[in-house]
């Protein structure tokens, strides 16, 4: 099926079982079966789990949809010019920042190198750069990002009973997310210079 008609148009296919989706939920359901629970508690721990995760789902959707927008209109071929201009060939140091961005902003590795990864692509190849090392850049830095993710210190603080805290917990952690990012930073430069 092809859903998008335009220059570089591709098929679109969906192999609903090969999915990891679809297996999980297999095995949750023969698990809980082999366990002694009966299929009503089976579907209503569902239901309330899809009730739970419908927000974060809409996030996740919305994100992947923004991304492929901004691939398909040319913003990230725009963004990675204007750094590539801004950062010359110092760029590979601060591609971990990137992602460090992306999941501080949307809570996500998976968003972050969603949103970053096809613009840190995109950015190694204008400067003549291993698209690995600034592809594994964007990914380091956004498991960095989780330290100080709004959204990861909400989720700790409800579930230590330190509600409140989140400032504070939010500045001891910032200082051990810069250090990790800049220590990235100057690992990636270093290595792009010499593959």
């Amino acid at each position: 099926m092809t859903i998008y008609q335009g220059p570089g148009a591709a098929a679109s296919t969906f192999k609903w079982v090969g999915t990891p989706g679809v297996l999980i939920i297999l095995a949750a359901v023969i698990g809980s079966l082999i366990q002694g629970a009966n299929l009503k508690d089976i579907v209503g721990v569902f239901v309330s789990t899809v009730k739970q995760l419908s927000k974060s789902a809409l996030t996740v959707v919305a994100i992947v949809a923004l991304a492929k927008i901004m691939g398909y209109s040319g913003m990230i071929t725009s963004i990675a010019t204007v750094f590539v201009l801004v950062t010359g060939s110092f760029y590979p140091f601060f591609a971990p920042m990137l992602g460090t961005l992306g999941t501080f902003v949307t809570g996500s590795d998976t968003s972050s190198n969603i949103l970053f990864g096809p613009l840190q692509i995109e950015v190694a190849n204008s400067i003549g750069v291993d698209s690995y090392w600034l592809a594994a850049a964007n990914t380091s830095g956004a498991t960095g990002g989780k330290m100080i993710s709004p959204q990861s210190i909400a989720v700790a603080t409800s579930a230590t009973g330190l509600i409140g805290q989140e400032g504070k917990i939010f500045n001891s952690t910032l200082k051990f997310c810069l250090g990790y990012v800049v220590f990235l930073g100057i690992l990636v430069y270093v290595g792009s210079l010499f593959i």
